[in-house]
């Protein structure tokens, strides 16, 4: 029997994508029209950003996703994910005290980097992501390099990310920008850049630029279904 999913989501717009990733994905493992038990619990975002306008707050974050979790757990999810990168800097805090282990999507993402033999990422995503540590500390550990945008570039990504993307805004211009700044972390010596905003999928494809991408949300959602039907990826208790 497949394991129970449980989805802790930050933003409703990542976390759309992930769910729909799983449940497209599973019927061509599992036959048609199905998926594993998924459930989902959400705080609203702005719950989340309160602790992070002021100061940055990891371990009231990290409250956030605990109770998330044991919501999920409740309801019979064997593990959980959470498709929101920069969530993941509290993850020190909460995964100790969860009721059910974690996929990590950083941890995930680096898989992928290593099987694709990419040894330098570009870094996308919020403020707090590109400048935090989780990126540079999992990565560091693989022998892989993290690089993130310059002061004003990550100033506008955050706008972005928080003015259009997690609000479903999706402009032409917006994506043209992060088309640009992927290109820079390309002539910088990247050999791929990650998509560490689980929104920025949404809005840049691999069609759209010649750099290879890491999609962290469907990276995510595909390491779910697989934990799920039985191959163990990532972290956990």
């Amino acid at each position: 029997m497949a394991k129970h999913i449980g989805i802790v989501s930050v933003s409703y717009e990542g976390t759309a994508l992930c769910y729909q990733t799983i449940c497209a994905e599973a019927p061509l493992v599992m036959g048609e029209y199905q998926h594993p038990q998924i459930t989902i619990h959400s705080f609203p975002l702005a719950d989340y950003i309160r602790f992070l306008s002021s100061r940055l707050d990891w371990e009231g974050v990290a409250g956030l996703l605990l109770e998330s979790a044991e919501k999920v757990a409740r309801a019979g999810a064997d593990f959980a994910v959470c498709p929101a990168n920069t969530a993941h800097e509290a993850f020190k805090f909460m995964t100790p005290r969860s009721p059910i282990p974690w996929l990590h999507i950083v941890e995930v993402v680096a898989d992928a980097a290593m099987a694709r033999g990419q040894s330098r990422l570009g870094i996308l995503g919020t403020k707090f992501l590109m400048e935090g540590n989780v990126y540079r500390e999992v990565l560091s550990g693989r022998g892989i390099e993290a690089v993130i945008p310059n002061d004003g570039d990550r100033e506008r990504i955050n706008t972005f990310i928080f003015e259009e993307l997690v609000k479903g805004i999706l402009k032409t211009s917006t994506k043209e920008y992060f088309r640009k700044v992927a290109l820079e972390l390309a002539d910088r010596g990247c050999d791929a850049v990650v998509m560490g905003c689980t929104e920025i999928p949404l809005i840049l494809s691999q069609e759209d630029t010649e750099v290879p991408l890491l999609d962290s949300t469907r990276l995510l959602a595909r390491a779910a279904l697989k934990e799920s039907l039985g191959e163990r990826i990532g972290v956990g208790r």
